[in-house]
């Protein structure tokens, strides 16, 4: 893989000595961002090997198209580019979350044609994006769009952001055919009453049992998402969580953090200073522990925010929901510009001056 990203750098300096520099700044970014930690696994899956959540598998040219994004960040002229778009193409769910940050947009009319979705997915390929991660409501609600639009970007990944509601083995199978690179199932307790519960629908666990088996015997890299909420977070509940996850042959697992938005809206439901802290020491120990080493890597997204600051707001990725407006983040409810009316590139470019506030 090193010596993979040698070669991208040598092709894109035509020096090698540079090469190697970038190549040398980039590894001890990724390791600020481990804290200082040694990664000490990957997961192979679909013949790919992934090293995190967040970055395309190894060898492809998605890959080879992040470290080019990557290397530029420590060029003295580098473009506006961001290497994921997260991006919520419909609003139609049978689900009632507890912690749905687009709660008061469910269900309503449709805004996105599925030649608008391309054409956005194709101009922020065009600043770089490496991945999208695709969201709503429920994706599978245009498994044939989806289906229809994935072949045509053969050199980024696509993740699909699921409850896991009728993703069967057929339609499984139908995403790994058009490209499809991940699913990512909303997981938010191992215990199924209280999965079912916070979701607001019976059967959720099940459905996210099968969604799992389905994902990994297809060859698709298989996340778990958890909203970790004040209630759920415990040693017991994060053990639990995570022992389920290496059951479901689960490649990562994501931590979310619940904010005052959606269906949460003036709840006090951010997490107290105990509870983070709980959160942070597992990240550290499923991550770096060799007795975890053959368990799911876990991508918490609060402890790199605190860390280094959050990368949303255009600076790594950004959130375009179901009726093409742009968000610093999911949960970050300022709506900078929208896609289907207003130049792409150049507002990318201002919203990187703006700072996320909610992981300070």
């Amino acid at each position: 893989m090193w010596l993979n990203i040698l070669l991208v750098g040598w092709f894109k300096y035509k020096r090698l000595a540079i090469a190697i520099k970038r190549m040398k700044s980039l590894a001890k970014m990724k390791d600020a961002y481990r804290g200082e930690n040694k990664l000490i696994k990957y997961s192979l899956a679909g013949n790919r090997y992934y090293f995190s959540y967040n970055a395309p598998g190894w060898p492809s040219k998605s890959f080879n198209r992040y470290i080019q994004y990557q290397l530029a960040q420590f060029d003295l002229n580098k473009p506006v580019a961001i290497h994921t778009l997260i991006f919520g193409i419909t609003k139609k769910c049978g689900y009632k979350c507890e912690h749905c940050f687009e709660w008061e947009n469910l269900n309503k009319p449709e805004t996105l044609t599925k030649e608008d979705i391309t054409e956005v997915i194709a101009s922020f390929r065009s600043l770089g994006a490496t991945t999208v991660q695709v969201s709503g409501g429920e994706p599978l609600n245009r498994l044939a769009d989806i289906n229809a639009i994935v072949p045509k970007f053969k050199d980024v990944d696509f993740w699909i952001y699921t409850s896991g509601y009728q993703l069967t083995d057929e339609k499984a199978k139908q995403f790994k055919k058009a490209g499809v690179t991940g699913i990512t199932v909303s997981l938010d307790h191992w215990t199924p009453s209280l999965h079912d519960t916070f979701r607001g629908k019976n059967g959720a666990f099940d459905w996210v049992e099968k969604a799992a088996v389905n994902t990994v015997n297809n060859g698709l890299v298989l996340c778990l998402s958890l909203c970790a909420t004040n209630d759920f977070i415990s040693d017991e509940n994060l053990d639990g969580y995570i022992r389920l996850a290496k059951k479901l042959k689960a490649s990562f697992v994501q931590i979310l953090e619940p904010k005052a938005v959606g269906h949460y809206a003036g709840k006090g439901v951010l997490l107290s200073q105990e509870n983070i802290a709980l959160l942070e020491a597992f990240y550290k120990r499923v991550n770096f522990d060799p007795l975890y080493k053959h368990y799911p890597s876990v991508m918490y997204h609060g402890f790199y925010s605190r860390l280094l600051g959050c990368s949303g707001a255009g600076k790594d990725y950004l959130y375009v929901d179901m009726d093409g407006n742009v968000h610093d983040c999911p949960f970050c409810q300022r709506k900078v510009f929208n896609v289907l009316t207003d130049d792409i590139a150049a507002n990318v470019e201002n919203m990187k001056t703006g700072t996320c506030t909610f992981y300070n």
